[in-house]
């Protein structure tokens, strides 16, 4: 901007500043000769005298001074003493220098009319010319400067709304904006620390996990060598099913993780909760079929991504099963908003300080309570968060039916088709 500046100021000076001076100047010396010429059209038709009386009732001077001199005042200024000097009586000179008009007198006396004051637009341009150019280069540039900056704030503003879950393009105001911003970091920094502290407790959980099913492989493999055949069917059975667990563990683990990390792609589509409950519970009384499944629902549909549901409801109605005595009740209540699945089962049920915990992963009760060890510890981790990928939650609450044990609440959120 400063270079900017010296430039313009050079040019203007050099081309163009000098030569609207000379226009003002001319024009005012065309102004001091007619008002010269008008002066002594006014003398010579008045008879008033002495001079500096008659041009009292000229009105072209109201706004000037008249001052009447002896001409040895002027000796300082040799060329205007020469030229005064040369004049003959009531007759003019006009100075453009001093903007002044001398008149001779009869007594060698000078009338110095002015300095005369002469307001027109081009003089004042003149005047004004080096701020007004200053002011006009600079606003330009400012304006560019803004244009330019209010065009990357739009083109950020755009970016921004593009990458993140903000409604920034709403926001009125600068501030307003920075504070979508903040309040969008300061969410994703807390769900980074989760996510962090999730992938820990995932970590430690899955080394735990590991070690059973690696330790029979282990006692198997050293026992192998030495065992008769009979022993060693069944050492190899054991392994077998070691390894079985350990596969199923890891699908578990990636499907976890996959539910996790916000990579599952929804498929919304209009589901029959009567279907979707008499699918669950197939899927789930081959395990245990002492136990007696009963389903409480209308026929009604909702919107829902029907794998991702049927996977969490059959892994909290197989967890019901395990620790079940005899039934377990399934029952659904949708309104407007939230669609209920309650699955309440008649077994010793979860005391009130765990009932937070057990969707925590590898978490597992007192497996003295049920009738089997059963499943990695991921089911109702994954349970809950299939929940959250419908807007829900699932919760441990008090029975429906009275049946004494476990009452699980799965909710998520009702959807228009």
């Amino acid at each position: 901007m400063v270079l900017i500046n010296m430039l313009s100021a050079k040019w203007l000076m050099e081309d163009v500043y000098f030569e609207v001076q000379e226009a003002s100047l001319a024009q005012y010396e065309r102004f001091l000769n007619q008002l010269a010429d008008d002066i002594d059209e006014h003398i010579q038709n008045t008879d008033v005298r002495p001079v500096d009386e008659a041009l009292q009732s000229f009105v072209g001077l109201s706004d000037s001074p008249v001052l009447s001199l002896p001409i040895n005042q002027f000796e300082d200024d040799p060329f205007l003493l020469e030229q005064l000097s040369s004049l003959l009586p009531d007759q003019t000179f006009v100075d453009a220098q001093t903007a002044s008009i001398y008149l001779m007198q009869a007594n060698e006396q000078i009338l110095m009319i002015g300095p005369v004051i002469h307001n027109s637009l081009l003089s004042w341009f003149a005047d004004w010319f080096l701020w007004l150019m200053a002011c006009f280069i600079n606003g330009v540039g400012i304006t560019v400067l803004l244009i330019t900056m209010y065009r990357a704030h739009l083109s950020l503003r755009a970016q921004l709304a593009a990458v993140l879950p903000v409604d920034i393009e709403k926001a009125q105001s600068t501030e307003a904006q920075l504070s979508e911003l903040y309040g969008y970091l300061a969410t994703n920094e807390q769900q980074s620390m989760e996510q962090l502290n999730l992938q820990r407790d995932l970590l430690h959980g899955v080394a735990h996990e590991f070690r059973s099913p690696m330790a029979r492989i282990q006692f198997a493999l050293d026992m192998l060598e030495d065992a008769d055949l009979n022993a060693q069917a069944e050492l190899k059975n054991t392994i077998q099913s070691a390894l079985v667990g350990l596969d199923e563990l890891v699908k578990e683990l990636l499907y976890y993780a996959k539910l996790k990390d916000g990579s599952t792609a929804m498929q919304w589509q209009s589901i029959s909760c009567k279907e979707l409950l008499q699918d669950a519970i197939a899927q789930v009384s081959g395990f245990y079929p002492g136990i007696t499944y009963r389903a409480v629902c209308d026929d009604v549909s909702i919107v829902a991504d029907y794998n991702l549901l049927r996977r969490a409801l059959i892994n909290i109605i197989r967890n019901a099963g395990r620790f079940a005595q005899q039934k377990c009740i399934v029952t659904i209540q949708v309104d407007e908003q939230h669609t209920l699945f309650y699955i309440e089962d008649d077994g010793i049920g979860i005391p009130p300080g765990k009932r937070e915990r057990i969707f925590e992963p590898f978490t597992r009760l007192d497996p003295s309570r049920s009738r089997d060890s059963g499943g990695c510890g991921l089911g109702l981790a994954i349970a809950h968060s299939i929940a959250q990928l419908h807007e829900g939650n699932i919760k441990v609450i008090d029975g429906l039916a009275d049946l004494g044990g476990a009452c699980f609440c799965l909710k998520i959120k009702s959807r228009e088709n």
